[in-house]
């Protein structure tokens, strides 16, 4: 688990106070950075991870539990997923944001250096779709990420291999998709912007969130210890108390 400093619980504090009166996250993000003096990695945590309360709310809501999930098609946001797992191999910190869902601090920005460990986190992917019953995924990933195509065909290879029916299709951004997804299905993300869409018109035969990265971490890691923003952050609200000042 990423280790994290008491300055990061009280940052994480402060940046969700900032976020949830309608501050900017950009500026929120600099001032408490600034003031408790968080490294790069403990400020991507922030950023991605800290959502503002109402927005957890949703996603939460939004999301499927594995009971709920099991035996349901799937659509995956590809690169989202696998670099979660990639990073969490490569020793970058993974995390649990307050909404619930997995994200990581890896900032590969594209770019994918070692195929092999690529390859094996879509393994990972499919093994977990499978132990889940899923009858159908479909991949989308971004066509301008270099070697794009071939990456298609490791997610075909691997989704088939482990008994999931699969395609994968290449966008210009996978966000459309995703966020336009339709029917009683799983949206496999850890992308905000996606998770807010799926939770803006959740309800019964809506499409729901689904963690697939942490459930494939979760089956090959059975000691899977991830920092909880969640917890962090209900901890250092406790500390705090109703009225203390700002």
């Amino acid at each position: 688990m990423h280790r994290v400093a008491p300055s990061f619980r009280q940052a994480a504090g402060e940046y969700l106070w900032f976020i949830d009166r309608g501050y900017s996250r950009d500026a929120a993000l600099k001032l408490v950075g600034d003031r408790r003096g968080l490294p790069r990695d403990d400020r991507m945590i922030l950023y991605r991870g800290i959502a503002s309360s109402a927005q957890s709310a949703a996603r939460a809501a939004a999301t499927a539990e594995a009971a709920e999930a099991a035996g349901l098609p799937m659509l995956v946001d590809g690169y989202n997923q696998a670099l979660a797992i990639l990073h969490y191999e490569a020793g970058r910190p993974v995390f649990i944001g307050t909404d619930g869902l997995a994200r990581d601090a890896g900032g590969s920005h594209g770019r994918i250096a070692d195929g092999a460990a690529f390859a094996r986190a879509i393994e990972k992917l499919a093994g977990a779709a499978a132990s889940m019953r899923c009858p159908s995924a479909l991949v989308f990933l971004d066509a301008p990420v270099p070697r794009s195509a071939s990456h298609a065909e490791l997610f075909r290879a691997a989704f088939a291999a482990a008994g999931v029916g699969v395609d994968a299709r290449l966008e210009k951004s996978a966000d459309a998709p995703l966020k336009s997804a339709e029917g009683r299905v799983l949206a496999a993300t850890g992308d905000s912007a996606i998770a807010d869409a799926i939770a803006s018109r959740s309800g019964p035969g809506s499409p729901r969130l689904f963690d697939l990265a942490r459930a494939a971490l979760a089956l090959a890691y059975p000691s899977l210890d991830l920092l909880d923003l969640r917890v962090l952050v209900g901890e250092e609200a406790d500390q705090r108390g109703p009225s203390e000042a700002r």
